[in-house]
């Protein structure tokens, strides 16, 4: 079998996405040179090495969005054309499904359709249509979550048949690192410790103004002398944020390091006292995987999904309540008791997201097609 996997997303609107596309074709690479199956990867000027270093075949490929000299989707005609895959495996409906050979579709969520604060009525509609339109062209669509696939068949309960659950895996380099690493990040980043991490962008469905306010309240008491760190792909302060920050009186405890370089983000995970999670909705996290896979308590906010991915391991908080969040941040980072019940039960629950099994499973669902 022959798999075509385009792994372009735009890395600028889609690093989630970006990071999945890379971490599942690494994983099918490695898995198909056991089962002798054949894995092409359609990649980015941002990915191309990375990927090539991971012994995969990479054909270079435009950029989806960047290069509109020539359409994202013309250059994969011209690469199936070439190649003749059984199957296009595409991980966003960004770069749709196509036609001309048996497709494959990662759907992550429906932020559009359930935040409509991220969104115009006229974007609402133009995404219900570019995922109704996908949905009817792909043989198969895998998604990332049991609660993105209960939204799925709610919006879209024609295509429920071809939906699998396929979940994300953790990257092997999130794991507890050493004192010494934490002060060395401590020391390059300019972090005040001890700290409360947040890893995400800034969008609306964020929360973060939330996550500022039951900070402050806490910071006031049993959190007195703590920082809050925030960083990610995409995670600026904006004018909102600012705005409650200077209300709060939080400017020296509230610090901004952007996007975190691969070799520190695991003992920045590490070094933190809690990781925070206010979102208000998702469609999975990896953060919240990576921060179990490097030891450190989550404190998140009570939702669908990371019900799904923590299950007992988090300390759970009303994320429209900003006494409910202090409370939460104050648990995952002082309680010594829940902070060793958490950690511990955290490792054991994050073994379970496994690239290689999100491989294996994802090689299922292609034996489906063919």
């Amino acid at each position: 079998m022959k798999i075509l996997f385009d792994a372009r997303p735009h890395p600028y609107r889609f690093s989630g996405t970006g990071r999945y596309a890379v971490e599942l074709a690494a994983a099918l690479g490695a898995l198909f040179r056991e089962t002798g199956d054949e894995l092409i990867v359609a990649a980015s000027s941002e990915n191309q090495n990375e990927l090539a270093a991971r012994g995969l075949n990479v054909i270079g490929g435009n950029e989806c969005g960047t290069d509109t000299s020539v359409p994202p989707q013309e250059v994969i005609r011209q690469i199936v054309a070439e190649v003749k895959p059984d199957i296009y495996h595409t991980p966003n409906a960004v770069c749709p499904p196509l036609a001309s050979v048996p497709s494959v579709l990662t759907l992550h969520d429906c932020i559009p359709l359930r935040c409509a604060f991220e969104s115009t009525p006229q974007e609402r509609v133009a995404f219900s249509a570019e995922i109704g339109a996908a949905l009817k062209i792909c043989s198969r669509a895998i998604i990332v979550s049991r609660t993105t696939y209960d939204d799925l068949c709610e919006y879209f309960t024609e295509h429920f048949d071809k939906f699998r659950v396929v979940r994300h895996g953790v990257s092997r380099e999130f794991k507890p690192t050493s004192p010494a690493e934490h002060d060395r990040v401590a020391a390059a980043l300019g972090l005040a410790r001890p700290y409360i991490l947040y890893v995400g962008n800034n969008l609306r469905h964020k929360n973060l103004v939330a996550l500022f306010e039951g900070f402050g309240r806490a910071a006031k008491t049993l959190l007195h002398g703590f920082q809050l760190v925030l960083g990610g792909f995409g995670c600026e302060e904006l004018p909102r944020h600012a705005k409650v920050i200077d209300k709060l009186g939080l400017h020296d405890s509230v610090k901004w390091i952007g996007k975190i370089s691969a070799e520190d983000i695991p003992a920045v995970f590490g070094g933190a006292r809690a990781f925070a999670m206010p979102s208000i909705y998702e469609g999975f996290s990896m953060p919240i995987t990576e921060a179990m896979a490097c030891g450190v308590p989550v404190a998140c906010s009570d939702i669908p999904v990371f019900r799904e991915i923590c299950h007992d391991t988090a300390t759970y908080f009303t994320p429209d309540n900003p006494e409910s969040i202090a409370q939460g941040l104050v648990t995952a980072a002082t309680d010594d008791i829940a902070r060793a019940r958490n950690i511990a039960a955290g490792l054991e629950r994050v073994r379970i997201f496994d690239w290689r099994d999100a491989a294996v499973r994802t090689l299922e669902v292609y034996k489906e097609v063919v």
